[in-house]
C-alpha cells in the first residue's frame, strides 16, 4: 500500500482553515493555492525525520502528526501537530535541518506548498516572515524545555510562561555567550539550535585554550554560576551560526526553592558539569587544585 497519494484534486487553503495564511496578500494567497499538492498518508509515516532539510511547507488539511526529538541518547515526543496547522517553517525560514522529526499518528492528509515558492513570498511579505519566524521560534523553545532534563520536571504551566518571558540570542560562529569571569549571571540559557564550545585558558599555556564540553540544541548553559554565585568559570563561543533562549535567573533560584524535583534536577546537573570539569583538570593542575576550581565551588543540598 502507498504510504501517500499525490493525485487528489487541488484543495482550497483559506485562512478560515489555516488562520496564519492572512498574513499573506491576496495575489500571494492565490499563488499558494495554485501550487498546493495535496497528500494523504496512512498512520505511522515518517513525514520529515531530524536533521533532514525538508523541501516544502506543510499544512495538515486532516489527522494528527507526532513530534519528537532526540536529545542524546533518547528520543522524546514534545508535542503534537493537528489541522489548521503548519509545520516545516523553521526549515524554510532558517534553510536549516530540520531540528525534529514528524511522523503521522493517524491518517492523515496534508498540503504541500513549494519551499522555494515560499521563499520567494517571505522575501517580499515582512508580515508573513514574522509569522513564521515567531512560529518556528516558539516550537523550538518549546521542544528544548521538553527535551531537556532540568527543565522538563517543571510543570507545564510553568514552560509556558518560560515562554512566554524569555527572549531569544543570535550567535555567529567565532561570537562569546559569555567569558570567563563575566560577573553578570542573571540569565540562563537554553540551546535551540547550532554548537557551542565551554572552555578556559590551558592552565599550562595561555595561548591555547582547554576546551571541556561542547553544547548543541536542547542543551543548558549558565546554570553553574547562578547555582554557585560565581562568576562564569567557563568562556562560551558559538562554533556554528546558534540561537539560544533566556531564562531569567532569578526564576531559576525560585523554581530550585518551590519544586523539589528541579532541585535535584539542577544540584545534579551541576554536579555532573564540574565533576566532568574537575576530571579534565587533574592532569594539569593535580586533584586538590582541580577540586578546588570545581566541586568545591557547589554547596551541598539543604
Amino acid at each position: 500500500m502507498s504510504q501517500h497519494m499525490e493525485n487528489a484534486p487541488a484543495q482550497s487553503i483559506s485562512t478560515r482553515d489555516f488562520p496564519l495564511l492572512a498574513t499573506l496578500f491576496p495575489d500571494e494567497q492565490k499563488r499558494f493555492a495554485a501550487a498546493a499538492r495535496p497528500m494523504e498518508y496512512v498512520a505511522g509515516v515518517d513525514i520529515i525525520h531530524e536533521g533532514q532539510q525538508p523541501r516544502d511547507l506543510y499544512l495538515v488539511r486532516e489527522g494528527l502528526l507526532q513530534v519528537n526529538k532526540r536529545h542524546g541518547d533518547r528520543i522524546v515526543e514534545v508535542g503534537s501537530i493537528t489541522p489548521g496547522e503548519i509545520f516545516g517553517e523553521a526549515s524554510i525560514v532558517y534553510d536549516a535541518p530540520a531540528g525534529a522529526g514528524v511522523r503521522t499518528s493517524e491518517p492523515t492528509t496534508l498540503i504541500a506548498l513549494p519551499g522555494e515558492m515560499v521563499r520567494d513570498v517571505l522575501a517580499q511579505n515582512d508580515r508573513f516572515l514574522r509569522a513564521l519566524r515567531q512560529l518556528a521560534e516558539r516550537r523550538s523553545a518549546a521542544s528544548a524545555l521538553a527535551v531537556n532534563p532540568l527543565f522538563s520536571v517543571l510543570p507545564l504551566a510553568v514552560r509556558e510562561v518560560i515562554l512566554y518571558n524569555s527572549r531569544m540570542v543570535s550567535l555567529q560562529p567565532g561570537e562569546q555567550l559569555f567569558h570567563q569571569g563575566d560577573k553578570n549571571t542573571g540569565l540562563m540559557y537554553l540551546v535551540l539550535g547550532g554548537e557551542l564550545e565551554i572552555s578556559v585558558p590551558h592552565p599550562q599555556d595561555q595561548t591555547r585554550r582547554l576546551v571541556f564540553a561542547k553544547a548543541a540544541s536542547g542543551d543548558e548553559i549558565g546554570e553553574i554560576a547562578l547555582l554557585c554565585n560565581n562568576p562564569h568559570a567557563a568562556t562560551v563561543t558559538a562554533i556554528t551560526p546558534a540561537r539560544l533562549m533566556t531564562i531569567r535567573g532569578e526564576s531559576v533560584l525560585a523554581w530550585n526553592r518551590r519544586y523539589p524535583d528541579f532541585k535535584l534536577a539542577l544540584h545534579a546537573c551541576v554536579q555532573r558539569k564540574l565533576q566532568h570539569s574537575m576530571q579534565a583538570l587533574i592532569p594539569l593542575v593535580g586533584e586538590a587544585k582541580a577540586k578546588a576550581l570545581t566541586l568545591d565551588l557547589l554547596q551541598p543540598l539543604d
